[in-house]
């Protein structure tokens, strides 16, 4: 019975963990929430009329992640986009590793490159960096600095410079994977593929299965507030319920013993 209830208070836990991990990210942009799955012991080994099976508690079996769309958050900043539909943003970081994830708060490091929040390269559709040179030459050779950067619904980015002019850089590239839930979270908001997600396949916006590109927004987290706090309720409920009948069994324990 000991261990039936500990597997409660295991359950619990658990669900109270995933449900802080969920509150703790309400604001941070991107951000899927995810909830603990579980799974019934149930024991064949004792005879009983009828060959019912008997309950042995219960087993923690992940998280399973929520890739429901969040609502956008209009910032009208230049590098802030978020994805309208399918896909994840490339991010190249330091080691050349390639990361996916939803968090469209992009700014330019002192290169020129769109880098992540966390400070990874963005990617193009084609794996080349997104540079936006800060100069350039007109046709008379004299230097125009950059003024603007557009990016349209598709992720083509644009330069724009003091005399008008405009060069396409290139264009956002976005990932879809066959079983997004199958993906690993990474930390920071970002994912690597898994056997379960199967490979990301890459493409632009707007093109087949790939979401539109909403400029001048973000994502928000897709946490419901409410919702989870109702949920920490039960969870927090049912962790007291479970301890106080640890108690109980270990008290009728002691007597019998004693």
């Amino acid at each position: 019975m000991i261990n039936i209830i500990r597997t409660g208070l295991d359950a619990s836990n658990k669900e109270i963990s995933a449900i802080s991990h969920n509150l703790a990210n309400g604001s941070t942009i991107g951000f899927k929430k995810s909830s603990a799955g579980f799974t019934d012991i149930y024991s064949q080994q004792v005879e009983l009329k009828d060959n019912i099976d008997v309950g042995l508690g219960t087993r923690f079996v992940g998280t399973q992640r929520n890739h429901q769309q969040g609502s956008f958050i209009q910032t009208n900043g230049a590098l802030d986009i978020a994805i309208n539909g399918n896909g994840f943003f490339l991010a190249k970081s330091i080691d050349g590793s390639i990361s996916y994830t939803r968090d469209g708060s992009f700014t330019m490091d002192s290169e020129g490159n769109i880098i992540s929040s966390k400070g990874d390269k963005i990617l193009s559709e084609n794996g080349s960096d997104l540079k936006i040179p800060f100069q350039v030459k007109n046709e008379k050779g004299e230097i125009e600095s950059l003024a603007e950067v557009r990016i349209d619904e598709n992720g083509s980015v644009n330069s724009i410079y003091s005399n008008g002019s405009a060069t396409v850089v290139g264009n956002v590239g976005l990932a879809v994977f066959a079983n997004e839930t199958g993906l690993k979270e990474v930390g920071m908001n970002q994912y690597k593929p898994t056997p379960m997600s199967g490979p990301a396949k890459i493409g632009i916006a707007g093109e087949n299965n790939f979401g539109r590109i909403q400029s001048g927004a973000l994502e928000a987290s897709n946490t419901d507030a409410t919702a989870e706090m109702a949920k920490m309720i039960k969870a927090q409920q049912a962790f007291s319920g479970s301890s106080r009948m640890l108690q109980a069994e270990a008290d009728i324990t002691k007597r019998l013993m004693g």
